[in-house]
């Protein structure tokens, strides 16, 4: 049983549940999937006006399927973040799994950890042991965890299916840019586009390509206005099934998100051969190094962000050898690593579970075998 949020929204965590459902079914695992961000009932829509009572109704019918769909499932994998969502969809998923008697992996997610840990963890502690195994995709976040919550951790990385990613190189590299996150204040897409406003200043041709909703896109739009830029689109939200063509008409992909874990849009650009500069924080130097894989700059310094453009782009060699890099680091991610470190955890053995399962067109036999739920609509 895979618990978290269901795309859409556009998102990480959503993406690899996803993910993580599809590449188990194929590997012959039944996995079924329960969405956190269930859609609110009709019946209850008059208590709507209530201010903040959404989310804990919502919550409240959560758990009232978990506790059916509970009854067939053996391991329950729980895909983690924090503030709110940690206290209405974690929570209770760890309390009913184990009321249950299922064997509960919490898979921790989440770029401001730090801060979310500092104002809470004495409350997180109990229900962060709850679990069997906690894992994380990330060195950043086992440190965190380790510093704050005290308990051993185990990483299992973001999975990229390598599959949907063409990897080409880039030559000449050309100003064709791309952002793909969240338009929100935590991903700063504002430096992205002033960035891009250097740029082009000296690149007259230069593209930029902006993918993703949210908050601040009116604010975003009259930005671009404002500073009279020109051959940059507002994408809004692209499937990721869509993500491969996007990536295939562009060279650079830029970042300047404030705090981060393990951004899964980097890595996937890595994979189709793009140029990746970035702010350096949370986990994403341990996916990238400076000058090695990526150029990556202090958060909030759209000028050094501008200045890492330019220099991939008057160095041929040097943005070569970061995407041949970047490409070689970034396999690791790949979902023929990351089962045989994920499947172990679960309880069996990932290759003959894998064997096993593709033989009998079903669901795995083992010390503890995956859910079989169908999945829910």
């Amino acid at each position: 049983m895979l618990i978290g949020p269901k795309v859409p929204p556009y998102g990480g965590m959503a993406l690899q549940a996803h993910l993580m459902q599809e590449l188990m079914n194929h590997d012959g695992i039944s996995a079924d999937f329960l969405a956190s961000n269930l859609p609110f009932p009709q019946s209850l829509n008059f208590l709507e006006k209530i201010r903040g009572l959404r989310p804990f109704l919502r919550a409240m019918v959560f758990c009232r399927i978990l506790w059916g769909k509970l009854r067939h499932a053996e391991i329950v994998h729980i895909l983690a973040c924090s503030w709110l969502y940690f206290f209405v969809v974690v929570c209770p998923s760890l309390l009913i799994s184990r009321v249950r008697g299922k064997r509960v992996i919490l898979n921790y997610r989440g770029g401001e950890a730090d801060n979310f840990f500092r104002w809470y963890a004495p409350l997180l502690r109990p229900f962060f042991r709850m679990a069997h195994v906690v894992t994380a995709p990330s060195q950043f976040l086992v440190d965190v965890i380790g510093r704050r919550i005290g308990i051993p951790v185990q990483i299992v990385p973001n999975i990229v299916n390598f599959d949907r990613f063409r990897y080409h190189e880039r030559k000449p590299l050309q100003p064709k840019m791309v952002v793909t996150r969240h338009l929100m204040k935590l991903y700063d897409i504002e430096s992205v586009v002033r960035a891009f406003d250097v740029v082009q200043k000296q690149h007259p041709d230069a593209s930029l390509q902006i993918v993703g909703t949210g908050e601040q896109e009116n604010y975003l739009k009259n930005l671009v206005a404002q500073l009279d830029l020109r051959n940059v689109a507002f994408r809004g939200y692209i499937p990721q099934k869509d993500l491969p063509a996007l990536y295939d008409q562009c060279d650079i992909l830029l970042n300047a998100s404030r705090a981060d874990n393990f951004p899964g849009s980097l890595v996937e650009a890595a994979a189709a051969g793009l140029v990746v500069i970035s702010t350096g924080v949370g986990g994403i130097p341990y996916i990238f190094e400076n000058g090695k894989s990526a150029i990556l700059v202090p958060p909030g310094d759209w000028a050094a962000l501008a200045a890492g453009v330019l220099r991939t782009l008057e160095d041929p060699e040097l943005a070569s050898t970061l995407a041949k890099e970047a490409l070689q680091q970034c396999r690791q991610y790949d979902w023929t690593s990351v089962r045989r470190l994920l499947y172990p955890i679960y309880g069996f053995d990932h290759t003959a579970a894998v064997t096993r399962g593709r033989s009998r067109g079903g669901a795995v036999t083992s010390d503890h075998q995956a859910s079989v739920l169908p999945e829910e609509s």
